[in-house]
């Protein structure tokens, strides 16, 4: 009895402390958020934020509350609970005039949301996956249970870029977009049969993301290459500029090696067009005869490049060999029995 009058006396006495100790506010339960956010406790984090969310009296705040859960439940590794505060946040910036989400930003979520989408599928198809059940001591069967894996971790949170989230925006040499194109410039050595030459190249790729998960992005698009060859005819002795166009339907696979640096490889199938040749007395053609147009044939290109993510949209790219083979055409020197190009190239790239 005495024990008994002993708890309930320390309750009592425990009570007004653990009531002033507890949360009362929107932006108490922030703090404590992001307090468990950042020790790696993230349950508690998400519960934290969805009781800011059901106290916060600002409807302009209440979306980024949204977010923080689904960060939370992210890094958790929970994706069909992410998934689902990641949408319920996008509905509501869609309703917000004042401070709409830039487009970039929504896209990136997006593409976060189809992730986590594929993450949740997955994880349903290994939980209806037998064995379902468990084994009791005796060695009976028991009742029926799932089994449930997780998906990787993908680091720390991006947070919101208008000051939302306890998370921090990085700049990812992956980071999710609906389209990319890049520009790139250098020079290139090409070898005609015996003839050589280097020329300056420029390269301008366009590509749409067919694939983007677990750090390996694969990308369906074109290529447009120009180049510029000068050469001397040997009829009049003037000095000429012939070009090479090239036009591909190119393939590119990046992995990211580090969040800010990705490793991509192209390669590309389509046409090169060898124009400024129509004069007679032009070194590429047989008996230096010139032709009434360009001459098309097939092209082969393979590239290998470094990419640095400046911003989530700017990325710097250096492809320090790019090789493109095309066999001869009918029209072309006997001599020429194929054309070989090596380029490097700097360049810029975007993405949005």
């Amino acid at each position: 009895m005495k024990r008994m009058k002993s708890l309930v006396i320390a309750s009592l006495l425990l009570a007004p402390a653990l009531a002033f100790a507890q949360p009362k506010s929107a932006d108490d339960w922030y703090k404590e958020g992001e307090t468990q956010y950042n020790l790696g406790n993230f349950e508690q984090a998400a519960e934290a934020f969805k009781q800011g969310f059901a106290l916060e009296t600002v409807d302009s705040k209440k979306a980024a509350y949204l977010y923080n859960v689904a960060q939370a439940y992210r890094q958790g590794n929970r994706c069909k609970d992410a998934s689902f505060f990641y949408k319920r946040y996008l509905s509501l910036k869609d309703q917000d005039t004042a401070k709409p989400l830039k487009p970039e930003k929504k896209a990136e979520i997006e593409q976060r949301i189809a992730e986590l989408d594929q993450c949740a599928k997955n994880q349903d198809d290994i939980a209806k996956k037998p064995p379902g059940d468990t084994i009791v001591p005796a060695g009976e069967t028991g009742a029926k249970t799932g089994t449930k894996t997780v998906a990787e971790g993908e680091g720390e949170g991006e947070g919101e870029e208008e000051g939302e989230g306890v998370g921090i925006t990085q700049t990812r040499a992956l980071a999710p977009r609906v389209v990319s194109a890049r520009l790139e410039g250098g020079g290139g050595y090409i070898k005609l049969g015996d003839l050589t030459s280097t020329v300056p190249a420029v390269a301008l790729t366009a590509g749409y993301p067919v694939y983007s998960m677990n750090g390996v992005e694969i990308d369906a698009g074109i290529v447009f290459g120009f180049s510029p060859l000068k050469f001397r005819n040997s009829s009049t002795g003037e000095d000429k500029t012939g070009t090479f166009t090239s036009l591909l339907v190119n393939g590119a696979v990046t992995y990211a090696a580090t969040p800010q640096i990705g490793v991509r490889g192209d390669l590309g199938v389509g046409v090169l067009s060898l124009g400024g040749i129509s004069e007679m007395g032009n070194p590429f053609t047989e008996g230096a005869a010139g032709t009434s147009g360009a001459l098309a044939m097939l092209a082969v290109r393979a590239a290998v490049s470094a990419d640095y993510a400046i911003t989530p949209n700017l990325v710097a790219t250096v492809t320090p060999v790019a090789f493109s083979f095309s066999p001869p055409k009918e029209g072309l020197r006997e001599e020429i029995n194929s054309i070989i190009r090596l380029d490097f190239m700097l360049g810029l790239g975007y993405r949005m």
